[in-house]
């Protein structure tokens, strides 16, 4: 069958499974299927009297024969010689490499975003590889990765570490010489080799989005979830459909017991292992797979529906406990936001997501004429003074309760607000639900604000307890884990200490722009702006003199520390005003004002508050953890893996700064411009040679006092771990309720064997942590494509695709932007010496899967959901599933990407 008969079977699936008007139950069942799409096709409609069933209960050994006429229904309406070449699932497609890609794309330029797992993997697999390229962008990693704090740690990590280790610059090294030995033959083997490597830190600070690798995420059809019955019995994973509909249907769910023939708790495993990013334990990395309403209310996909970066395979089988099976297909999500032009050939794809070429016969769009997948308008950057909606509910598909007590402005998925609260009079708990720190511009007030409406109307109402649901918080701003703290503890100063790695090009770096800072006069706008400066540290807090660090050298060290060369630990300058409004875009973390000193008392006593988190905690949010607990707070963590034991709380990133390859390269430049012994020792040119959207870093540990050892780096278990369970999934306020029951008064609600592993338990020293049993994932690609394309590394009758700033541009004259994708716009942005300013600014479009602003200063404000229209199918007359793509639909989301902070493009003042 060829791609466009694949495409319009696809399509038929997708009409149907978008369809409302089809009750839920009889559209999930595949005996139903022929019926459902021959509706679609002829608007005779179908009809049962079959009772609600559970999904699992549906699939019968018909399924095989319900699909196979589904599709040939479908193939109907394309042509005879379309049926004729209906395929078997074992057909694989004829020369990929000629035609695959330039079909994708053609049905990206009419809307199209989902495709069949096994056509995205037959294009990306046609892609050539360029050993000179390649070999250009390693070294690019080489010198970006000596900035990373921990690679000593990943080397050799202390007791305690619950995930493989891994010798970083080794494995590029290897890389290097799979690549002079002629291993690689093609740029997909070669980017997953890479990706591996990313993923082996286990620090979600550390990300790269680039190359083919960029162009699509893989997802199933269908969402699952990991719960236990009565909390007491180990989890089992579960549709989530079906965990969603059984309670008010009145049927039982059966639990999966494989996948693809294997124990569902195996593949699970491995699947998490490979494609679940930045966490430290394997409890977290499971959670990564599974649905969860704290990420709904955000937008994004889990790992197993939308976010899995490496290609599963094609097929998809669901073995459940009753003896029956659910077989359908892996999709692929198109994940490029901008205009390609018409792409042909996998040569056509290297030179576009590698080299960053457009082809030549790209037609830039006119002034008029927005890209689709950009929203047409950005909201105000200015208080609009009443939120819509006004709770949680129905974007959580009803798990949040619908009257929350205080809500943050502009509370929604495509709104500012984050933050909401509730009063559980009946068990005297107050909740307040933080399931995101990334705000910025007046979204930052408003935040505080809410955070602070919340403890004035607990406390009015006597609540005597309070839990803080962490759920799903990957952090954002660093300003909010401090105001937050401070809000519960104002009379509580916390230590929140960090350093770094020391090596020869930081010297370089650091101690150019830490004298030229000092050089400058008090009165010197440039003074201000780079106050904040991550190479300007003489002022910020020696922390074991808590005085302001006297100079570079001072700070630098090294000090000799597990085999490698750190610097002394700094603390942030709170007290410092100028360094609080340039390090928070112009905010000031409550209790550090001193014009506004906090003279609140403290509302609730450390040991009346709890901490809820799922262990995807990470960054600003393990800072407010590690704060947190440092006072006192204890924690309960949800979920993990289907066994017994403890379970850490915050597992993601425990750094002190996410650090951005190009704000490396901005540092460079900048250094050089104001030293010339700089400028004769750095490298002038750093060029990744590979289009590179993102590369991140960890720049500074988090690390305690008096102690060297990274936060990173430590078994931080939670007081008490509970399940998931069938009940309290997608009914979060018992969730809250069961938290708190384990916490507070029923220790033996906490998950067997959990307990005591805490620092701040209260049954004396803390239990050694468990055993790591984490191996070292493994990916196999196959290298089946043969091709004689041999890219130059240029495109002679092409031109280059504008490379994309790390920072936000402003509009030309015209009012259009000059890189022909980004979208102009007038927003409201923060200089670093806190002034607002109106500016027309070039927005690039973003989505929410793979991570698509550039920089660290940019974030992607999402405005609207992305119709998640489907294009083409491999051949596989065993499909079905393609039901549940309802979910996906809403779940596929586009934005701009806006600046946190103003630049000189944008008419700030600009460093002299």
């Amino acid at each position: 069958m060829s791609f466009f008969c694949r495409l319009t079977v696809l399509l038929c699936f997708v009409s149907f499974a978008l369809c409302k008007s089809i009750p839920r139950p009889l559209a999930r069942d595949p005996n139903n299927i022929a019926a459902y799409i021959k509706k679609g096709l002829a608007g005779s409609p179908a009809s049962s009297s079959a009772p609600p069933q559970s999904l699992s209960s549906q699939i019968s050994s018909a399924t095989v024969s319900a699909n196979a006429a589904a599709i040939t229904i479908a193939s109907s309406a394309i042509s005879s010689s379309s049926i004729e070449d209906t395929p078997t699932a074992t057909v694989t497609a004829a020369n990929p490499a000629d035609t695959i890609c330039g079909d994708i794309i053609d049905a990206v330029n009419n809307g199209s975003v989902l495709f069949w797992a096994s056509d995205a993997y037959a294009c990306l697999s046609s892609v050539p590889f360029n050993p000179a390229v390649a070999t250009r962008f390693v070294d690019y990693l080489n010198t970006t990765f000596q900035f990373q704090s921990t690679i000593a740690y990943l080397k050799d990590p202390p007791a305690g570490y619950q995930q493989p280790t891994v010798d970083v610059l080794e494995g590029l090294q290897l890389i290097q010489q799979n690549i002079t030995a002629g291993t690689y033959k093609s740029q997909y083997a070669f980017e997953a080799d890479l990706q591996l490597l990313v993923y082996a830190f286990h620090d979600a600070h550390v990300d790269l989005t680039a190359g083919v690798l960029s162009a699509f995420s893989f997802a199933s059809p269908y969402e699952i979830v990991s719960v236990s019955k009565d909390g007491k019995e180990a989890p089992k994973v579960y549709i989530t459909q079906d965990i969603l509909d059984s309670p008010d249907q009145g049927w039982e769910p059966f639990p999966i017991t494989e996948i693809n023939g294997e124990n569902v708790v195996d593949y699970l495993t491995r699947f998490a292992a490979l494609n679940s990013i930045g966490t430290v334990e394997p409890h977290a990395d499971w959670n990564q797979l599974m649905s969860n309403p704290a990420l709904d209310i955000q937008g994004f996909l889990n790992t197993f529906s939308g976010g899995a970066t490496f290609y599963p395979g094609e097929n998809l089988t669901f073995s459940f406990a009753n003896d029956t099976q659910l077989e359908t297909i892996w999709l692929a999500i198109y994940n490029n936001p901008s205009p390609t032009g018409p792409l042909t050939t996998g040569g056509d794809f290297y030179n576009y997501f590698v080299l960053g070429f457009l082809p030549p016969s790209y037609e830039p769009a006119t002034p008029s004429s927005v890209p689709s997948a950009v929203p047409s308008a950005v909201p105000s950057a200015t208080p609009t003074g009443t939120p819509a909606p006004e709770s949680w509910f129905d974007a959580s598909l009803g798990a949040y309760p619908a009257n929350p007590d205080v809500v943050q402005l502009d509370l929604s998925i495509d709104g500012g607000g984050v933050v909401s609260g509730y009063y559980l009079h009946n068990i005297s708990t107050g909740v307040l639900s933080i399931p995101d720190f990334d705000q910025f511009d007046w979204n930052v007030g408003n935040f505080s604000l809410a955070v602070s409406e919340f403890i004035i109307g607990a406390t009015a109402a006597n609540l005597s307890r309070v839990i803080i649901d962490l759920q799903q918080n990957s952090g954002g701003n660093v300003n909010l884990a401090f105001d937050t703290f401070k809000q519960f503890f104002p009379t509580t100063d916390p230590f929140a200490g960090s350093r770094r790695r020391s090596h020869i090009l930081a010297n370089i770096i650091g101690g150019a722009t830490t004298r030229y800072w000092d050089s400058l006069s008090d009165d010197d706008f440039t003074k201000d702006s780079l106050a904040a400066n991550e190479w300007v540290v003489t002022d910020r807090i020696n922390a074991e003199t808590n005085q302001t660090f006297t100079s570079w050298a001072e700070y630098f060290g090294p000090l000799r520390v597990h085999d490698d060369e750190f610097s002394l630990t700094e603390q942030y300058n709170l007290s410092d005003t100028r360094y609080s409004i340039a390090a928070f875009d112009g905010w000031i973390p409550s209790g550090y004002d001193p014009v506004n000193p906090s003279s609140t008392p403290q509302p609730w006593k450390a040991e009346d508050i709890v901490i809820l988190t799922d262990g995807a905690c990470s960054s600003t949010c393990s800072l407010l953890l590690e704060m947190m607990t440092q006072a006192g707070v204890r924690t309960v963590v949800a979920g993990g893996r289907p066994s017994t034991g403890p379970m850490q709380a915050a597992s993601g990133n425990r750094g002190a700064r996410a650090y951005s390859a190009d704000t490396i390269d901005g540092d460079i430049e900048f250094a050089s411009s104001i030293n010339q012994t700089a400028n004769s020792s750095l490298p002038q040119v750093r060029d990744p040679g590979v289009y590179t959207i993102f590369a991140g870093i960890n720049l500074r540990d988090q690390v305690r006092a008096n102690d060297t050892t990274p936060l990173q780096f430590k078994y931080e278990a939670a007081n008490c771990r509970i399940y998931y369970t069938i009940a309290n999934i997608y009914n979060i306020e018992k969730l809250w309720r069961d938290a708190a029951a384990a916490i507070w008064n029923d220790e033996s609600l906490c998950v067997e064997g959990s307990t005591g592993y805490a620092a701040s338990t209260n049954q004396g020293t803390p239990k050694p942590p468990p055993p790591a049993t984490a191996q070292a994932p493994t990916l196999h690609v196959e290298e089946h494509v043969d091709f004689n394309f041999e890219p130059t590394g240029g495109l002679p009758d092409g031109k280059g695709v504008p490379k994309r700033n790390s920072e936000i541009q402003a509009c030309n004259s015209k009012g259009t932007c000059d890189d022909e994708i980004s979208l102009c716009k007038q927003i409201l942005v923060t200089c670093s010496n806190n002034k607002k300013i109106f500016a027309n600014a070039c927005l690039p479009p973003c989505q929410n899967r793979d991570g698509s602003c550039r920089g660290a200063n940019t974030f992607c404000n999402i405005l609207s959901t992305q119709e998640s229209k489907a294009a083409s199918g491999f051949s596989n007359s065993k499909f079905s599933g393609i039901s549940s793509l309802s979910k996906l639909d809403t779940s596929l989301r586009t934005g701009v990407c806006v600046p946190t902070i103003g630049n000189a493009n944008l008419g700030c003042p600009k460093p002299k």
